[in-house]
């Protein structure tokens, strides 16, 4: 890790939950290729204000909520957040602005091959990641991760019955896009009211 000249630089922001309210104790790391540059957390009303160190060659990552050492106390209740830079920027000031953390939530989804029907299905599941990466040091970059994960497949009239585990966030909607037998797409919303949910395809 080379250090540029011992500078610093501010990375600042407001860390909320879905309804605006503010979160405190969450975890803010900045690194660089891997080497840790500094470390706070927010306080009462949800603000940080980090102070780190600068790398003169590596890119800057901004961890939200998220232990890249395994050794810090994070909330997993609640999503997370990566910012990540591809080139190392000279910038000094980092405004993340309000950043929105949700409550975690879970879908088990269980595809059940019904015996006889002799069915084959193509599937994708788009989805809001409960781990999000963001651009940093780019031109007008995406605000959050709205259906940005994709989980897909294929079964036959031999497979055995399929559940496919994924994390969201409570509040969001899963998409199930699915073809039967090689039929026109067609599209199902799965709602995440409930921290778990489970949903039984039949085919």
């Amino acid at each position: 890790m080379d250090i540029d000249n011992n500078r610093r630089i501010l990375v600042k922001g407001k860390i909320v939950d879905k309804e605006g309210n503010p979160l405190p104790d969450i975890i803010i790391v900045t690194s660089a290729n891997s080497d840790p540059l500094g470390q706070t957390q927010s306080d009462a009303s949800g603000n940080f204000r980090l102070i780190s160190l600068d790398e003169e060659f590596d890119p800057l990552d901004v961890f939200i909520n998220i232990d890249p050492y395994f050794s810090l106390n994070v909330d997993y209740d609640y999503s997370s957040l990566a910012y990540r830079s591809s080139v190392h920027n000279d910038r000094l000031l980092y405004d993340l602005g309000t950043i929105i953390l949700g409550d975690k939530a879970e879908l088990n989804l269980t595809f059940n091959n019904l015996l006889g029907d002799e069915n084959t299905l193509s599937y994708t599941i788009k989805y809001t990641p409960a781990n999000c990466e963001l651009p940093l040091n780019v031109a007008n970059p995406p605000d959050n991760c709205d259906l940005a994960a994709i989980r897909e497949g294929n079964l036959s009239p031999i497979s055995e019955n399929t559940t496919v585990s994924i994390e969201s966030i409570l509040g969001t909607t899963v998409l199930l896009e699915y073809s039967l037998n090689f039929e026109p797409v067609q599209t199902i919303e799965i709602p995440l009211t409930n921290l778990d949910t489970n949903y039984v395809f039949e085919y």
